[in-house]
């Protein structure tokens, strides 16, 4: 008599388990990057927004010039954060800066073809987000849309919408 040949239930079991770990890990990779985009720039604007805080907490004294704030413009070329000029927290806008602004470690330009935005949830553009020496979000007098005890920052990609909160006493996370 000829033995029967075919799997056995463990072979199977083992089959299935390996299909499945690639299912989870490889079948989302064919799903675009939109998400990741919108994820990444997330966590590096939640590290740019606490190295702001922490430059706050450090650099107290305010005769000397220091600006930490970060402004948030989005218009039809660009996305971007960052301090437009570290020396005088009057200067809001990107363009017409000499030299040209170029981004920092608190700053960021995020180019049309990724289409993520950044904004205060309920503000116009042109936003800011300014901290006081005790880290705390305070009003800006040149920024009218600005973040004044706490608020929610949209991180705005194709796919989703992420949000980055900030408490009134400074605690920064993502929701």
């Amino acid at each position: 008599m000829k033995p029967h040949r075919g799997f056995t239930t463990i072979e199977l079991v083992t089959v299935i388990i390996i299909v499945a770990i690639l299912a989870v890990n490889v079948l989302p990779r064919f799903d675009g990057t939109a998400s990741y985009e919108a994820h990444t720039h997330r966590v590096q604007l939640i590290s740019a927004l606490r190295l702001t805080q922490q430059r706050a907490m450090q650099q107290t004294n305010t005769s000397n010039g220091y600006c930490n704030q970060l402004v948030f413009d989005n218009d039809s070329s660009v996305s971007r954060y960052g301090v437009p000029d570290r020396v005088d927290c009057n200067v809001t806008t990107f363009s017409g800066l000499v030299p040209e602004w170029q981004p920092d470690a608190t700053g960021f330009e995020v180019g049309n073809k990724y289409q993520v935005n950044f904004a205060i949830h309920g503000k116009a553009n042109l936003s800011a987000i300014t901290f006081d020496s005790m880290g705390r979000p305070v009003s800006n007098a040149t920024i009218v849309n600005n973040c004044v005890g706490g608020c929610i920052i949209n991180v705005q990609s194709s796919v989703e919408t992420l949000k980055i909160q900030i408490e009134a006493e400074g605690y920064i996370h993502a929701i």
